[in-house]
């Protein structure tokens, strides 16, 4: 078998890595060369499932494997060992990542398959937002320049695919010299402000206090409580 036909199971595999809902959002995280790695890993288990197969359609049925390569003479390619076999088990390879593909998006939601990547490869700062989302909890980030958001997100984050984070503030402030925070806004009083100046002829009205983090700029993270932070600062 000419080494040459093995770049095509390496496309493939590198394929269902890239697109395969199962796979990608791990394989997001990973680095070029050990994408590589694992394309090269794939590419054995489909020539292996290729020679698998072949193998047991001539045990069962002998006669079928010299009537395909007769019925496939018409195609214009010089004969090379092994070819169909090869392209046979590359193409239900791209065929089982189709039918899978609309499997789990009929049995699972996007959010879901996103989650399980983040619990398997992603840092802590993507668990703590995927919590955020699953547990519909507050999370409390503090900025290198001591600013200070409190909110929560409503978006899983896909591991390593951005360095940006998305939260829905409620409170904002700042932490002073000796770090002590200090709430300065309140966004559901600014929305109750916004939403009482508005024409009662006015059907609707799209507001967004979303805002966008830099994963670099972040100083600490965590869940927030208040009635922690209400026993932390009674005095």
């Amino acid at each position: 078998m000419p080494y040459n036909l093995l770049l095509l199971p390496v496309i493939v595999g590198y394929f269902i890595l890239i697109y395969s809902h199962y796979f990608k959002y791990n394989t997001q995280r990973l680095t070029q060369n050990r994408i590589l790695f694992e394309s090269v890993s794939v590419a054995l288990l489909i020539i292996v499932f290729g020679f698998l197969l072949r193998t047991v359609v001539e045990l069962i049925f002998p006669e079928l494997t010299a009537f395909l390569v007769k019925q496939l003479e018409f195609v214009p390619i010089k004969k090379v060992d092994y070819f169909w076999t090869i392209f046979f088990s590359c193409t239900i390879a791209l065929i089982a990542v189709y039918v899978t593909n609309i499997y789990l998006l009929w049995r699972f939601k996007e959010f879901q398959l996103i989650g399980w990547a983040v619990d398997k490869n992603g840092d802590e700062l993507e668990k703590l937002f995927k919590r955020s989302v699953v547990e519909a909890s507050f999370i409390q980030v503090t900025l290198k320049n001591d600013k200070v958001y409190i909110g929560y997100s409503e978006i899983i984050p896909i591991p390593q695919k951005t360095n940006y984070l998305i939260l829905t503030p409620i409170l904002s402030g700042y932490r002073d010299d000796r770090k002590q925070l200090h709430i300065t806004t309140d966004y559901f009083k600014v929305v109750e402000e916004f939403l009482e100046k508005l024409d009662s002829d006015e059907k609707s009205v799209t507001l967004n206090t979303d805002i966008i983090i830099k994963q670099d700029e972040i100083l600490t993270a965590c869940i927030y409580e208040q009635e922690i932070f209400n026993k932390f600062n009674q005095h």
